[in-house]
């Protein structure tokens, strides 16, 4: 038995014009072709071993750098020629990638600083509705979370903690050097990698805008020769579980039994009612699609792909759904040996209705999510006449499907961007480069709620609101890159850059509609009709620099500074400076390290500090402001073209500072086939922006100024292994990371609450603390201590209200009175461990990928289940009240019949959301190559995907990453009526002609 060692060129002209790769002697012969099991395409450079003894059988193993290796097994007869075409599938772990880290590029093994990737195949795998969901679970120390299923609604994404009291704690993204894009607006099949700036070192190239970490997206570019891809799939989802209310006999019981209960209402008891199930009324199985085209290729200096992709999600509630179309087109152009020029230009539409969620109270027309699950199960969805039934009583909200019928919420989204670059290197190492790119937004909103709505007062009320913003950026740089000697290696990057983005909002209302005819439509049909208009401008000058420094490929620095001025800020503070610093050493170059463990493959030691600016407030706060149209009166006349100050000048605010450290080792072993990353951090954001309350004698209720510290610590451990054996290839990989945050400082001030509940339940208040020592998202209340169980202990345990079967307070500071000194801090919404998991086998042309993340040790205000334990009340309830508290069933969880629990916020409602869930299932099987060339086609791929297919949780709601108060991290954790958690499952093809 012999090895012989060829390359198989992976390209069919060549194979052609040489008469193909072989591997031969006297007895036969083996040829064949190597691709890209992804796009089809030939891939080149492709090392061969052929194992076997002549003639006989043998074995093939084909490698690449970037792939999985391919193995087959063959038989030559004497003088046969046989041909053993290779598919190899991209591999995620490559030896040496090179990643993005803002205004270039570098080898991974050359890194200083914490960054982590999230590759085309790994996307691939995942089929998603929009691009940041491609991150959950994957990249140590992010937290994506889907605040609000709702289709179109806003992921909150963090990236090592929340630094900010007021600003959004969102990372910055970059989407091929455009600063501030959207990513929720691109289209997924567009882009080939994420890259993720963790640290102060690889963040502090964007200065300002990178204390939140930055999310460095590029999108796909034409390779190979030219072909055509269609992809598509569809699919169908569905709402994760089903909320156990009372069915109508059950209502009709306890509503009778209610001594208390409305006598104008009587509800038969005797006999079986009928029972409308509100949720199978208002929930669907809905369905979802998406169709991509794509051509794209080189051809000498010249680089194109143009896509095109069409989605739409209609949501499982009715009146929800998205549809979404984006074109783009990328070009690279070369120009000679040292002139390259390049555009990157996309554009995105979207058009939604949005249901009625979280909030929407009054004019709104009450949220459909409440009224489907508290909605009398005894009222039909239409009466005798047709019309929508009312309410059990009139005082009452509507019935949840007029809700849906009779309100009227699109959205409109036009989103482009264009960027346009140039590269000359006027001299060998020296390139100068310089981009010109233009951002635009148009987000139009119109809202019409019917007259025949008891929210609307019968009037009918109708809005329109029309929000604009386009950026400018210019951006110049130079990078110099120099190998002095063997030894020495030395990159230089200076440039600056400049941005303006100019904000405008126009509104309109009209209240007061004689017909729902026309809605929106004619809004100056209105009785009444107001609007208003706004317009912001902002711009940020930037210098940056850069040296990258390595000695012998061992010994590694990395030095960064950028300076910028920004016009949000007073006149003493407009300019800022970040400066970054970091080094490694490659242990796995040293010689010793090669003889004492020659498993190791890489081993690198990371440290580094800096710091970044964050600020991200509105515009013009450093200076005072005025309302106009302020009422007064003159003796007895009165004017209304007043104007009062609002808003004092502060000449001395200036931006937020995160100053960051972090330590990191990067390990592979066995030839990088198992691989891992940690990190430890400790980062302290400083002068924090906020409006700090001050004395209403003031004549102001607040103003921004920078007050206090906000600390986060961290630990990150990122795994990934890879085998390979005979065609069956195994990956396995998972993160975990933690998070600690504390607040250090509130200038001077021990603690503040955030006044005003905005939820169902009006008389919560002050329910959220922002405490010094204490972590960010904490909730305040009082301990629940069950039901008083007899009139004697509710007259003594001084709580006003008590009452026998009623909620029971704990006396916190052991006064014997029940007041507000008794409130605490009752759970925070921030986990306090994050984790994903990874795993795909492949054999042959099948393979299955597994998706699993979670988050533990974090809580959940349910307000939704606060409004639904009220036994014998009008609205339906929950099942549990069924247990409801009498002498002869002293429950200690339930209160007695028509006892309302307490009208506060207490621990009763705050619920462990701990979670892990199956996020991702995909199947898939590559059509063989004779198969797809009957049907004309060079590559078929075929795959069934589930997403979010099971969720173990102990949260008795729909999702427990919910949060109805949107993204902040002081608000985070409350659920009230939000939009319900989905499970999807799609089928999907890929064809490549």
């Amino acid at each position: 038995m012999r090895t012989i060692r060829v390359c198989l060129i992976g390209c069919a002209a060549l194979l052609a014009a040489a008469g193909g790769a072989t591997a031969q002697d006297s007895s036969g012969a083996i040829a064949g072709v190597v691709r890209a099991r992804d796009t089809g395409t030939p891939v080149a450079r492709v090392g061969v071993s052929v194992v076997g003894t002549p003639p006989g059988t043998y074995h093939l193993r084909a490698r690449l750098l970037g792939y999985a290796a391919g193995d087959t097994t063959i038989v030559v007869q004497v003088g046969q020629r046989i041909s053993a075409d290779f598919r190899l599938q991209p591999s995620a772990i490559e030896l040496n990638p090179v990643v993005a880290v803002g205004y270039g590029t570098q080898r991974k093994a050359d890194l200083t600083g914490s960054v982590s990737s999230v590759t085309g195949p790994e996307i691939a795998t995942n089929p998603v509705d929009r691009a940041d969901q491609a991150l959950a679970g994957r990249v140590p120390g992010m937290q994506v979370q889907t605040t609000n299923a709702q289709p179109g609604s806003e992921l909150r994404i963090r990236l090592r903690g929340g630094n900010s009291l007021s600003g959004d704690n969102s990372p910055l993204v970059v989407i091929d050097g455009v600063i501030g894009a959207d990513l929720s607006l691109i289209n997924p099949s567009d882009i080939e990698t994420f890259d993720v700036l963790k640290d102060a070192s690889a963040t502090a190239i964007y200065g300002a805008r990178g204390a939140n970490g930055v999310i460095l997206v590029t999108t796909k570019r034409g390779q190979g020769p030219f072909h055509f891809d269609y992809s598509t799939y569809i699919g169908a989802q569905d709402v994760s579980k089903h909320i156990a209310v009372l069915n109508a006999d059950q209502f009709a019981l306890l509503y009778m039994r209610n001594p208390n209960h409305d006598k104008s209402v009587k509800l038969d008891t005797l006999t079986h009612l009928s029972t409308t199930d509100w949720q199978d009324v208002v929930y669907r199985s809905a369905p979802i699609q998406n169709h991509q085209i794509q051509v794209s290729g080189s051809s000498g200096a010249s680089s194109l792909l143009l896509s095109a992709n069409w989605f739409d999600q209609q949501g499982v509630l009715l009146g929800s759904d998205l549809t979404r179309g984006s074109l783009r087109f990328n070009l690279d152009q070369g120009l000679g040996a040292r002139f390259r020029l390049g555009t990157r230009v996309t554009y995105t539409r979207t058009v939604g209705s949005q249901a009625r969620v979280n909030s929407g109270y009054g004019s709104g027309g009450g949220p459909v999510t409440m009224q489907a699950l508290r909605f009398a199960p005894t009222i039909p969805v239409r009466d005798s006449t047709g019309n929508f039934s009312g309410p059990l009583l009139p005082s009452a909200n509507d019935n949840p499907m007029a809700i849906i019928e009779l309100r009227q919420d699109n959205t409109t989204t036009g989103y482009g961007i264009g960027t346009l670059f140039g590269e000359y290197d006027p001299l060998p190492g020296l390139t100068l480069r310089t981009s010109l790119s233009y951002t635009s937004s148009d987000v139009l909103e119109q809202q019409y709620v019917s007259r025949k709505l008891q929210a609307s007062l019968n009037l009918g009320q109708a809005n329109i609101d029309d929000n604009t913003a386009t950026t400018w950026l210019v951006e110049n740089t130079a990078t110099l890159h120099r190998a002095l000697g063997r030894q020495h290696d030395l990159t230089l990057l200076g440039g600056f850059t400049a941005q303006q983005t100019d904000n405008g909002a126009n509104s309109a209302q009209g209240v007061g509609f004689t017909s729902d005819l026309l809605g929106y439509r004619r809004l100056n049909l209105a009785d009444q009709v107001t609007g208003s208009s706004n317009a912001t401008r902002q711009r940020v000058l930037s210098y940056l620099g850069r040296v990258n420094y390595s000695l012998a490929g061992k010994y590694l620095v990395t030095g960064t500074v950028r300076a910028d001025g920004s016009s949000k800020f007073a006149a003493n503070n407009k300019w800022a400076v970040f400066p970054s610093a970091a080094v490694a050493w490659r242990l796995s170059d040293e010689p010793f390290l090669r003889r004492l463990i020659p498993a190791v493959s890489e081993l690198k030691l990371r440290l580094s500090a800096g710091s970044t600016g964050s600020n991200a407030i509105p515009t013009y706060q450093s200076l005072a402001a005025w309302n106009v149209g302020a009422p007064y009166a003159i003796g007895p006349t009165a004017f209304f073209n007043g104007a009062t100050l609002s808003r004092i000048t502060n000449p001395n605010l200036r931006w937020e500072t995160t100053v960051q450290y972090d330590a990191g080792v990067d390990l592979g072993l066995f030839g990088n086939q198992l691989t891992v990353t940690a990190d430890a951090y400790d980062k302290t954001t400083k002068d924090l922006l906020y409006a700090k309350q001050v004395p209403y004698l003031l004549g102001f209720a607040s103003y921004v100024t920078n007050i206090g510290r906000v600390r986060n610590r961290g630990l990150e451990l990122a795994v990934d292994t890879r085998s390979a054996s005979r065609g069956l290839e195994v990956r396995l990989g998972g993160n975990v990371s933690l998070n600690r945050s504390k607040v250090l400082d509130l200038g001077g001030d021990r603690q503040f609450f955030l006044t005003g509940s905005n939820t169902s339940l009006p008389r919560w208040e002050n329910d959220v603390i922002v405490q010094v020592g204490q972590p960010l998202g904490n909730f305040y209340g009082y301990v629940w201590d069950g039901i008083f169980q007899s009139s004697a202990e509710a007259a003594a345990s001084g709580q006003a209200g008590a009452v026998v079967g009623g909620d029971k307070l704990r006396d916190v500071n052991g006064d014997r009175k029940i007041d507000s000194n008794d409130q605490t801090i009752l759970g925070n919404a921030q986990p306090r461990y994050l984790f994903g998991l990874t795993g795909s086998v492949t054999y042959d042309r099948f393979s299955l990928s597994v998706l699993v993340r979670g988050a533990l040790d974090f809580q959940v205000v349910n307000v939704s289940r606060a409004g639904m334990e009220t036994p014998g009340g009008s609205s339906n309830m929950l099942t549990s009240v069924l247990g409801y508290w009498t002498t002869t069933n002293p429950s200690n969880s339930m209160t007695a019949l028509n006892v309302s629990p307490f009208d506060g916020l207490t621990s009763r409602w705050v619920e462990d959301g701990s979670f892990v869930r199956l996020q991702n299932v995909t199947v898939q099987w590559d059509v063989p190559e004779r198969l797809g060339a009957r049907v004309g086609v060079r590559r078929l791929r075929l795959y069934l995907s589930g997403q979010n297919l099971l969720t173990a949780s102990r949260y008795s709601w729909y999702d427990p990453e919910v949060s109805s108060r949107g993204t902040s991290d002081l608000t985070l954790g409350w659920d009230d009526s939000n939009y319900p958690g989905t499970k999807t499952v799609t089928v999907g093809a890929s064809v490549g002609f």
